[in-house]
């Protein structure tokens, strides 16, 4: 396999501004109704990186959930995405998974992380 150049890179982000300027949009406003913000992390060359914060403090989707709804989105914009299976544990409760995306003939990997939301302690006051 040959070394990746420069070259690479800008084709290959070229490719995932175009695809993520039509779908962060409609991930953005799915998320919304499930209790999560997305935004873009990293620089694009190689994949899109996006992190989903859970946004409201009560009925909050769990990751399956919001991971169910954006890639039903996203097949629906681009026609055709794959969740590979499982979630990768990161540092601070983090979880990751990767979505696998074709538009035409190329395709895209989405590194997507979520932070869990944090489960709600009992009022003291009741």
């Amino acid at each position: 396999m040959r070394e990746r150049t420069a070259a690479d890179d800008i084709v290959q982000g070229a490719y995932n501004r175009a695809l993520l300027d039509m779908i962060l949009e409609p991930m953005r406003i799915a998320a919304k109704d499930v209790g999560y913000a997305i935004t873009v992390h990293g620089s694009l060359n190689r994949d899109v990186d996006l992190v989903a914060i859970p946004w409201r403090e009560h009925n909050v989707a769990d990751p399956d959930r919001l991971m169910t709804i954006l890639q039903g989105v996203i097949c629906g914009i681009t026609g055709r995405c794959h969740r590979e299976q499982g979630w990768t544990e990161k540092p601070h409760g983090r979880l990751a998974r990767i979505i696998s995306v074709w538009c035409g003939e190329s395709t895209c990997s989405l590194d997507f992380s979520v932070m869990p939301p944090v489960p709600q302690k009992e009022n003291e006051d009741a």
